[in-house]
């Protein structure tokens, strides 16, 4: 791929980059500030693309982006930005707040979709497991719908929306993300499990920490849509794919012992917060009301089968991710990379 447009340079818009930069591609990052910075990546922390490493810092250092200010919700601007570019990765998104969404995201969408179908180059979405919270078997690329509440109602009609648009695309579905780029806002185990654990605290969790729990690490879900973009080139146009990216199914608490042993702390039994008190502490806080909304993902197995792309990418251990993330807050930890 010679050029892409990243719409985003979040948690795994910014892990995208970082590899498509490293295999040579022209990557063009927009967002509405339109600010941003050179790409870098510790060691060997993204195991899926080539780079070049100082032999000084110790820091894989990879060339810069271009930046662009541009609302991707404004067509003209998008059209602009993605000029010239095989593919659009998707990106941006919203404040955890299912209000929000439902006014911002199937706008957004549109915009994107309308657009990569006038240049005619394919775009691919990050996605959740929401559309399919109320399975009582493993998600797969096959899976019914089966949301339980609001947030998940709008997954699936974005994904909907997709799949009936004339663009050619796809939706990338990924377990709760950990990883180097994890942001502690939006990766629930970075949140609850390793930066209380790194702090000398116990876990608190929103959740059974005693059952399976899919688990996606960020470097994974990159390399994965950028696999779907090439796999996408030459398909009919209005195609779209729902494919899951790598996963993995530890238990929350296993993800606890882990941590601890890596920062060398005795373990101590992750809390499990009951559903009652995220439901009265939601009466006040957004973002409990909405955690609890999906408590099937959470107080329930939340299992989920790669497809072929797990084989195409392949799986990073989960405890490498929870190193990656480690690290990034305490550098002296070892970074080993087990697969």
């Amino acid at each position: 791929m010679k050029a892409a447009l990243v719409i985003g340079s979040g948690q795994i818009g910014s892990e995208i980059a970082a590899q498509l930069i490293a295999s040579g591609t022209d990557v063009r990052i927009a967002t509405r500030s339109g600010g941003g910075s050179s790409i870098t990546s510790a060691g060997a922390a993204n195991a899926h693309a080539p780079s070049e490493t100082s032999s000084t810092t110790g820091m894989t250092t990879v060339s810069t982006p271009t930046h662009l200010k541009a609302d991707a919700s404004d067509r003209a601007q998008l059209t602009e930005a993605a000029a010239g570019v095989e593919a659009i990765f998707a990106c941006a998104h919203a404040p955890y707040d299912s209000r929000i969404w439902e006014q911002i995201l199937p706008r957004l969408d549109a915009a994107i979709l309308d657009t990569a179908a006038e240049i005619g180059i394919p775009v691919v979405f990050p996605e959740s497991v929401y559309a399919f919270a109320g399975l009582h078997t493993p998600i797969t690329e096959t899976s019914p719908f089966a949301p339980v509440e609001d947030k998940g109602h709008i997954r699936q009609q974005l994904i909907e929306a997709r799949d009936a648009h004339s663009a050619t695309g796809a939706s990338v579905i990924a377990g709760d993300l950990l990883g180097r780029t994890a942001e502690k806002w939006s990766s629930v185990v970075r949140m609850c499990i390793t930066e209380p654990i790194s702090a000398g605290r116990r876990a608190m969790v929103p959740a059974r920490t005693d059952v399976p729990h899919g688990i996606t690490v960020i470097a994974d879900h990159a390399a994965a849509m950028i696999r779907v973009a090439e796999d996408l080139k030459g398909v009919p146009a209005g195609t779209h794919q729902l494919r899951i990216a790598p996963a993995s199914n530890p238990t929350l608490a296993e993800i606890a012992d882990f941590t601890a042993d890596t920062l060398g702390q005795k373990h101590k039994r992750p809390l499990s917060v009951p559903r009652w008190a995220t439901r009265a502490i939601g009466a006040f806080e957004r973002s409990f009301y909405e955690l609890n909304q999906l408590a099937p993902i959470w107080y329930e197995p939340c299992v989920i089968t790669p497809g072929d792309l797990a084989a195409e990418v392949g799986t990073t251990d989960w405890r490498a991710g929870v190193t990656q993330m480690l690290r990034a807050e305490t550098p002296e930890i070892p970074a080993q990379q087990p697969r």
